[in-house]
């Protein structure tokens, strides 16, 4: 969704990133967003669901003006309803308005969140009953432009334009509208009549261009039979020049088309026309990760404007920068918020933290590793700026605390990278995504839906993971020491965390790169208590370590990685694993022989979510621990003595 722009610098790489509204245009006309918004201003908006919406609106490149009228089909959900709600602004003049072709009067509330139209009908219809409203209306939207305002008039290289934004609650800005996200709409007809020669872009499908009814005006219908959320219904008014193609999916002879809107002067065209002609590419890498783009039997495309970043209006982006990783983000959002929408307002993170996630897929992907780190690293200093941010939204009384970028952005594409690197292995991963994307295609979920479909897929509970990280607050902050002693390399972490009044713990596997002056090595562990010294066996001599180096991690390291030349030979650990202890083999696809431990020490196998797979105590001489009906993947082997608990990393083929 709506990303916005702020230049910074990475070591590794330069980039334009995504600051989304830390400011915007205040609307004073309103009493503003004071306390939670519920997904409907009024319970009585939810007494019916949408079916259809015929939009017939007249407007021009030149002017905010608005006039026409909207009408909704919708079918009765309550037990009854006496009366249809809608919202609008009240700048918007209501002309008339019909209820199945009887005119009826309309009342205005005003809220602290918006603005409720109320038609009482005649005689309540019963559940079940369908009904059609038509609101006939006029007059310029609130003044303002770019995020969080319906319509913006702006002047791009001496061309005029307008285009709408109606996410999260500015629908009602520019037409009657239910601002239900758990509402989809299932069909939409877009009839825009702008003056000749002016050129509109929208969702779904262009039927036709009216050009003779009316002289001197043309009309676009536009159609679209996918289910649309209200805040992706846009349009975009300028005098464009179309750019149209097939796209040909690879291993298929289907085709679907790309749609583009840009202006035709010598600053854009075709300079900044080429970061788009990329479209293709992009979508067949998606498409492999997480099936087909949802809306291949309509088109993809953009409408190009002054928005000073994206909005991922379905079927056609409105955007307003050239960046490839933008484009990127946004066409994520076609799965990820377009085809399945978040169930309620706390759950945006499944659209913004997975369309973030997916700008570092692209960078890795067409870029290269390092180009992929550099942006994950530049997130994670975004997420580690605000100690007790919080994933899932608890604070919905604005725009700026719906997306906020530390936290929905940032924090929450470093939680899907977590959730990639828990999974037993990467493809896990992406079928797991695959299956929700088919589960909830075309309608809505929750977390609570995400985390179903990983568990089933990874074969093991979530309730940790989801509970520090997504309805949890801040991170783990870790404090590092090690020491070498012949092959062991032991490896102690100190565990604090930022905002420890709410998750006082953080229980996350992470990563060690172990250096020497001729190479290094990359080991996952998985700290479960907060003090832990885990024991590992490398045969090269270490001269560092780093911790988290890959940044799969949201954690902030302090103080210096240093060596303790005390680890592993003080009485606590060495009573626990004396110095000549022998794990073999190490890996294995059968079984682990540990010799050399004290008779009856406590040993737990689990896997690297934390899930217990085999408890016993150690024998005299040898024990075996049993790994042949394991699936390959990394585990750990848990020591328990009386003063410490040990990690072992055993790693089966």
């Amino acid at each position: 969704m709506k990303v916005r722009l702020l230049l910074i610098c990475s070591a590794l790489l330069l980039l334009t990133i995504n600051l989304h509204a830390q400011s915007h245009s205040k609307r004073t006309h309103k009493n503003g967003h004071s306390g939670n918004r519920s997904t409907l201003l009024d319970a009585g908006e939810g007494d019916y669901d949408i079916k259809h919406l015929k939009f017939n609106l007249n407007v021009s490149d030149t002017s905010l003006h608005i006039s026409g009228n909207v009408s909704t089909t919708a079918k009765v959900i309550a037990p009854s309803m006496s009366a249809y709600m809608f919202e609008l602004d009240t700048l918007m003049v209501i002309d008339s308005a019909k209820v199945n072709g009887e005119l009826l009067p309309v009342s205005t509330s005003v809220t602290p969140t918006g603005f409720l139209r109320t038609m009482i009908l005649p005689t309540a219809l019963p559940a079940g009953a369908t009904f059609t409203a038509q609101v006939f209306y006029h007059g310029v939207p609130p003044a303002g432009g770019g995020f969080f305002n319906g319509v913006t008039k702006a002047v791009l290289d001496g061309v005029p334009m307008i285009y709408t934004i109606s996410d999260p609650w500015v629908a009602a800005d520019w037409w009657p509208a239910k601002q239900s996200v758990d509402d989809k709409i299932d069909s939409v007809d877009m009839f825009i009549t702008v003056p000749a020669g002016q050129v509109d872009g929208s969702n779904g499908l262009l039927v036709n261009i009216d050009s003779t009814s009316v002289p001197g005006f043309w009309t676009y219908h536009w159609q679209t039979h996918y289910a649309i959320n209200y805040y992706l219904i846009s349009m975009s008014v300028s005098q464009y020049v179309q750019e149209r193609y097939y796209h040909h999916f690879a291993g298929s002879t289907d085709s679907m088309l790309i749609q583009n809107f840009f202006v035709d002067t010598a600053s854009f065209y075709p300079l900044y026309k080429a970061g788009f002609d990329s479209l293709g590419m992009i979508m067949d890498y998606y498409d492999s990760l997480y099936g087909r783009y949802p809306f291949w039997k309509e088109k993809y495309g953009v409408c190009y404007t002054t928005l000073p970043g994206g909005m991922e209006h379905q079927t056609m982006t409105t955007i307003g920068v050239p960046y490839t990783w933008v484009i990127a983000h946004e066409l994520t959002h076609q799965w990820f918020g377009d085809n399945v929408s978040y169930q309620t307002w706390p759950d945006v993170w499944l659209s913004e933290g997975f369309a973030t996630f997916d700008e570092q897929l692209f960078y890795t992907h067409f870029r290269g590793p390092a180009a992929g780190l550099a942006h994950r690293q530049m997130y994670l200093t975004q997420a580690l700026g605000d100690p007790c941010g919080e994933v899932y939204v608890t604070d919905t009384s604005s725009a700026n605390t719906l997306f906020y970028q530390p936290t929905v952005y940032a924090k929450g594409q470093g939680v899907v990278t977590m959730l990639r690197y828990l999974a037993p292995n990467d493809s896990l991963f992406f079928k797991g995504l695959r299956t929700y994307q088919q589960t909830y295609s075309y309608g809505n979920a929750s977390t609570a839906d995400l985390k179903a479909i990983m568990e089933a897929t990874y074969g093991f509970a979530l309730d940790t993971f989801f509970n520090q990280w997504i309805y949890g607050s801040g991170y783990p902050v870790y404090r590092v020491t090690w020491n070498q002693i012949g092959t062991n390399v032991y490896v102690k972490l100190i565990q604090t965390q930022s905002c420890p009044a709410t998750t006082n713990h953080f229980s996350t596997p992470i990563e060690l790169q172990l250096r020497s002056a001729a190479s290094d090595s990359i080991v996952k562990v998985y700290n479960s208590i907060d003090t832990q010294v885990f024991m590992l066996t490398w045969p090269v001599t270490m001269d560092s370590l780093v911790l988290n180096p890959d940044v799969w991690t949201i954690c902030r390291g302090i103080g210096r990685v240093t060596r303790d030349t005390t680890l592993g030979v003080v009485a606590g650990i060495n009573n626990i694993i004396p110095k000549n202890v022998t794990i073999q083999p190490n890996p294995t696809n059968n079984y682990w022989l540990i010799e050399q431990l004290p008779e009856d020490t406590g040993l737990m196998l689990t896997d690297m979510s934390g899930r217990i797979l085999w408890q016993g105590k150690s024998g005299k001489g040898y024990t075996i621990i049993p790994g042949d009906k394991l699936p390959p993947g990394d585990y750990l082997l848990k020591l328990q003595g009386s003063n410490n608990t040990e990690s072992i990393k055993l790693v089966h083929w």
